[in-house]
């Protein structure tokens, strides 16, 4: 009985992986209004149209379970890549640590280039229910990327590097999701950089938006007011 059990209970497990992936694959060249839960379980191989329901609920669960999917496989080659001995804390460091990972995530896993296509289209997802999932869940590595960041750029005021951080962020899973377009731009094939290099320049880019001097004033009064 006990055999039967766990064999049902891995055919359920592996189905759930199975429609998860089709998912992923959908939202990502699709996005995520374009897919319905029943089109994802008929084409996931399920017999039964209603699986997605059975095993996420809703398109919600879905986007949770796929995040949630990303992230543990982010942390683990996070984990996987981290130097025996740390480099001195700098902000070309922060910066390239935290984009390794992403940049690994295509190389590492089959899923990975879609999972990186999926992020980009959170990253300017308007949905306010999806909005607020995607927020609560990013809100600890956000709030620690913004630390590292205010030990780095000290004279640069919070509610400006926080705004430059979210540009970063939208700038970064766009960019890297869709590195395919270098193929193809309107100044030619810029194709031929490989993947180390690309990863210097992005950081180089982002550096350089970090540390630009504001031709705006910040006005700390006006801030507080819309806030």
């Amino acid at each position: 009985m006990t055999t039967l059990v766990q064999a049902a209970s891995k055919k359920n497990a592996d189905t759930r992986q199975s429609l998860l992936l089709m998912a992923l694959q959908l939202y990502a060249r699709e996005g995520l209004h374009a897919v319905s839960l029943r089109r994802i379980s008929i084409e996931g191989g399920s017999k039964n149209s209603g699986a997605m329901h059975y095993h996420f609920h809703n398109k919600l669960g879905v986007i949770q379970a796929l995040i949630d999917m990303i992230a543990e496989e982010l942390a683990h080659i996070a984990t996987a890549i981290r130097p025996q001995h740390q480099p001195k804390r700098s902000l070309r460091n922060a910066c390239r640590g935290t984009l390794r990972p992403l940049v690994e995530l295509p190389k590492r896993q089959d899923w990975g280039a879609d999972g990186l296509k999926f992020l980009s289209r959170l990253a300017s997802e308007s949905d306010v229910e999806i909005a607020k999932m995607v927020n609560t869940i990013c809100a600890p590595f956000s709030q620690r990327l913004d630390h590292a960041l205010a030990e780095q750029l000290p004279t640069l005021p919070a509610p400006v590097r926080r705004l430059r951080l979210m540009f970063m962020s939208t700038n970064v899973f766009h960019g890297v999701a869709e590195v395919f377009w270098l193929t193809n731009t309107p100044l030619g094939d810029l194709s031929y950089f490989d993947e180390d290099i690309l990863l210097d320049h992005l950081v180089d880019y982002l550096i350089g938006g970090l540390q630009a001097p504001s031709l705006t004033a910040y006005n700390p009064a006006k801030t507080e007011r819309t806030q």
